[in-house]
């Protein structure tokens, strides 16, 4: 955002500046995590389940915060001047409005149960060809992260790449209308965050519902195996672009090959080459040619974008040791990414074994049992020599692999990473390739961590 006084800021959020007569700061962003405020920064104390906000305005002073926003209960003294509101979390979006609508960014929404991130990223690495511009910081999606990202908008971007996630019904519509997108992009729909929507019909509406905010004379992008998510904007007057494999896509990829941590394809004429481990990342590239060909970026131009994409750590980033091979996919995982790593892992080519390490999957409510059951049985059919899962769903994930013919000698199953590792430690070989998996909460990235410190010792 671009440099505006407290007194604006307390103007567009309707709240009252204490002490009165402050000098009126200039503030040039905003933040919630006290943490991280730098110099002359707004500092929005938000109300949480573990802890409140208000309680560190004094933290974002001496980090230099140049003003803070606090609800009216606070009744400590302030050592900068702060904007007394009703509500932080309502004063957050209305200074989030108001930014939006003084850049004239284009803003492009994307949403879907995996591959969002991804798909953000590579939208975001194409539209570079046009000027600058911005995309959501790490995972900033939901009713905090979505507001803050708008909020990083200058009046001189010319798009912005917005991350949006929903984990239960009813959060869609006012984040798509805080979003106000001229182009949505759905990645598909899973079965993350299952267990907060009930069930996977009530988890696709609810994604659906960002289509209904793109504005008239917009763009909506689906996946074409997702074609039935477009059925409730039928009639809108937006252009809409399938995108898949199939002759039924309105962009389709030929020719389509990976190996190793190379993925190529064929859109028309064009040829692409990424540097991305796995066939289930063509989507997210297909969606960002999408985006760029109704921008006016030639395929030519997004294709050298494109070659000098890179994931982030752990977001299946290959990692080539000199002992062993690591895929790094621990950010996250949901039923289809899992079975989206086994097939990966499977068709992986190695002079050693293959090594899937699984942790527990995450919000699958009802479906958790039946989920770890799926998985552990499509690693046995997709051929990988080794499994070590690890968590609360280890040992149903290791039977159903053994029951599905996976040697059951092959099979492991660990409560903790620490005994993980001590089984796992001396049974590494030279030329293994390791992929590791699993929930956010399950912190998978130590296993990662790990194999290195092991390999460097070995």
């Amino acid at each position: 955002m671009k440099p505006i006084g407290l007194s604006e800021i307390a103007a567009v959020i309707e709240g009252e500046v204490e002490p009165a007569g402050h000098l009126d700061p200039m503030i040039t962003g905003v933040v919630t995590d006290s943490r991280a405020v730098e110099k002359g920064e707004l500092f929005v104390g938000l109300p949480g389940a573990r802890c409140d906000g208000a309680d560190f305005v004094d933290d974002a002073a001496r980090r230099g915060a140049g003003g803070v926003v606090a609800s009216r209960g606070l009744k400590t003294r302030c050592l900068v001047p702060r904007i007394v509101v009703r509500n932080p979390l309502s004063a957050l979006w209305e200074l989030a409005s108001w930014n939006r609508e003084q850049c004239p960014a284009v803003r492009v929404a994307v949403s879907g149960s995996a591959g969002k991130t991804t798909a953000r990223q590579m939208i975001h690495c194409v539209l570079e060809t046009l000027g600058t511009g911005k995309q959501s910081p790490e995972n900033f999606n939901n009713h905090v992260g979505l507001p803050l990202s708008l909020l990083r908008l200058d009046p001189e971007d010319r798009f912005a790449v917005l991350e949006v996630g929903v984990s239960g019904p009813g959060e869609m519509a006012p984040l798509g209308a805080l979003a106000a997108p001229r182009v949505v992009v759905l990645t598909g729909t899973g079965r993350a965050h299952l267990g907060g929507f009930g069930s996977v019909e009530m988890l696709v509406r609810e994604k659906a519902r960002l289509l209904e905010a793109v504005s008239d004379g917009g763009l909506m992008v689906v996946p074409d195996a997702c074609s039935g998510l477009l059925e409730s904007v039928s009639g809108r007057a937006v252009d809409v672009v399938r995108v898949g494999e199939g002759t039924s896509a309105d962009i389709s990829a030929c020719d389509v090959s990976h190996e190793g941590d190379v993925l190529e394809f064929r859109i028309e004429q064009q040829e692409f080459r990424l540097n991305v481990a796995g066939r289930h990342f063509l989507t997210a590239a297909l969606s960002a040619v999408a985006v760029a060909r109704w921008l006016g970026i030639a395929d030519k131009d997004s294709a050298k974008a494109l070659t000098g994409f890179r994931t982030a750590r752990g977001r299946c980033r290959v990692e080539w040791g000199h002992a062993w091979t690591v895929i790094d996919d621990t950010y996250n995982a949901s039923p289809e990414s899992v079975l989206a790593a086994c097939e990966l892992l499977g068709n992986w080519r190695t002079s050693g074994r293959r090594i899937l390490i699984l942790g527990d999957m995450a919000e699958l409510g009802d479906e958790a049992e039946a989920c770890h059951a799926e998985i552990g049985g499509y690693a046995a059919r997709c051929g990988i020599e080794q499994l070590w899962a690890v968590g609360v769903w280890a040992d149903r994930i290791a039977s159903a692999a053994v029951e599905c013919g996976m040697a059951r000698d092959q099979v492991h199953a660990s409560r903790s990473i620490g005994a993980l590792k001590d089984g796992l430690g001396q049974r590494l070989e030279a030329g293994d390739t390791v992929l590791i998996k699993g929930a956010r909460r399950e912190r998978m990235e130590r296993v990662v961590a790990w194999l290195k410190e092991t390999e460097d010792s070995a």
